[in-house]
């Protein structure tokens, strides 16, 4: 069940990549020539590796929260809290820069930064390698934690469906 959710994730970021290309060529294009961007080989490499980690972080946690319907009816509002809570602490609506120190160590603290806020500042900042490999080791933490977790809920969750369903 895990593989198929997986793989049709894959499928969907895959012709997602597709479509928006011609866009992504346009910005690679305009960052490097307008915004004088120092855009490299390396840096491109090191981004799409972490973009392969985001997509696994993100199905891991989507699969998680999509359990939760063994405990609930309707997910229509936990599906909304999860978008909305992904979209502040990920950076989608503002840089996770100008946050307060404090707010700072939180949101680093957990997985969400490396949804958006951090493989976008591997192409504009330049990041030096052991910084990179230091959030790719976080990271890939995260991404063991959150498969365990996955484990046990999906563990619960047919214990429970099996219970009620007899």
């Amino acid at each position: 069940m895990q593989r198929y959710y997986f793989n049709k994730m894959i499928g969907d970021r895959i012709a997602n990549i597709i479509v928006l290309l011609p866009i992504f060529i346009v910005g690679v294009i305009y960052l490097i020539l307008v915004r004088q961007t120092n855009i490299n080989l390396i840096s491109g490499i090191l981004f799409i590796i972490s973009l392969t980690f985001t997509a696994v972080l993100w199905f891991l946690f989507s699969f998680i929260i999509g359990c939760l319907a063994f405990w609930f009816e309707n997910l229509f509002f936990v599906l909304l809290v999860k978008d909305v809570l992904i979209s502040l602490l990920a950076g989608y609506y503002f840089p996770l820069s100008i946050l307060p120190d404090f707010w700072k160590k939180v949101v680093n603290l957990l997985p969400f930064k490396y949804f958006g806020n951090y493989p976008v500042n591997i192409i504009l900042e330049n990041q030096p390698i052991n910084n990179w490999i230091e959030n790719t080791i976080i990271e890939l933490g995260w991404m063991f934690v959150l498969y365990i977790v996955l484990l046990v809920v999906i563990k619960k969750g047919l214990k429970r469906y099996a219970d009620i369903m007899g």
